[in-house]
């Protein structure tokens, strides 16, 4: 991990940075200070060292400045491209690059390279002193080596796919090879929504307001995941018939705000609604797609909203 880090005005002098309580921004500076060559950084031990609390940690959730990984709270800077620049032959990869791989698919990160001052040298090392006739022996015994790692390869091959082998092929097997995998995809898939949207935190939020508000977050949750993980064709949402494959690539960018936005609502306000199956799925989808900027509208309030208190 790098000594030196950079933080970019863009960042901490905007309105919702500075809107943010002074031991969030707080939090902020150290996390990134101590995070590692991909941004990403253990929050509990940082957290610990300057007196920060889980509550600090939520607010730079809610705006988007950081995103948890794990329960343990592995923490990923969302604008670590955007403030640091690192050559990528210096670069040391994460130990926690596969979890940020599995938690955000999408996210764009240095491809660490071979230093080249160790490029150089492999270039002035010695070529071979070899006669023709030892050159000639270890170029066999090189080919030698390789067919029969290849062989191995192919072994190893048939071994793991049985169907190359044989040209047979049992129906049985193979509809529970199926369903296993679809099962398999479907946990990781409610895996990932449980990270994107901190169910343990909604869940721990609205358990202080009684257990029919923790069923509500359970059942916006389970609504989410059968949108994601049960193929359709189409969704109809707002008297609109939409691709199922699109509507499920907007709940996978769900997170912590737009539930708590949607269930600020539901709470606060007599809404009447008379389907909440379709009302839920209709604004999962609109939170989905411009929740952020209704945030933003309403930044002027943001810091009351905060002194104030909301429940989630």
């Amino acid at each position: 991990m790098g000594d030196r880090r950079m933080i970019s005005r863009t960042v901490v002098d905007s309105a919702r940075f500075l809107k943010m309580p002074a031991t969030s921004q707080n939090l902020y500076f150290h996390l990134v200070v101590n995070a590692d060559d991909d941004g990403i950084v253990e929050a509990y031990k940082v957290m610990a060292m300057c007196k920060a609390n889980e509550d600090d940690l939520r607010v730079l959730v809610g705006k988007q400045f950081v995103q948890i990984l794990n329960e343990d709270l592995v923490t990923y800077i969302i604008h670590w491209r955007q403030m640091n620049v690192l050559r990528a032959d210096r670069k040391t990869d994460s130990i926690y690059k596969d979890l940020l791989l599995q938690v955000n698919p999408d996210v764009e990160l240095l491809e660490k390279k071979e230093r080249s001052d160790l490029k150089k040298k492999q270039k002035n090392k010695c070529q071979s002193v070899d006669g023709p006739r030892t050159a000639q022996h270890n170029l066999i015994q090189s080919s030698l080596i390789e067919s029969k790692s290849t062989q191995e390869n192919l072994r190893e091959d048939k071994s793991i796919n049985p169907s190359i082998d044989t040209a047979d092929t049992d129906e049985s097997n193979g509809e529970m090879d199926g369903s296993m995998n679809i099962d398999n995809q479907n946990s990781e898939y409610r895996n990932i929504v449980a990270n994107n949207i901190h169910l343990d935190w909604l869940r721990d939020a609205a358990s202080r307001h009684g257990e029919k508000e923790v069923l509500m977050v359970d059942e916006i949750y389970e609504t989410i995941c059968d949108m994601v993980c049960n193929t359709r064709d189409k969704v109809k949402i707002k008297n609109t018939d939409y691709p199922w494959a699109i509507v499920k690539s907007q709940y996978l960018k769900l997170n912590y705000q737009h539930i708590a936005n949607i269930l600020n609502r539901i709470v606060d306000a007599d809404l009447r609604i008379k389907n909440m199956n379709a009302y839920l799925i209709s604004t999962l989808y609109t939170e989905s797609m411009s929740g952020v900027l209704a945030e933003e509208a309403e930044l002027h309030d943001d810091y009351l909203k905060y002194l104030r208190g909301q429940p989630y």
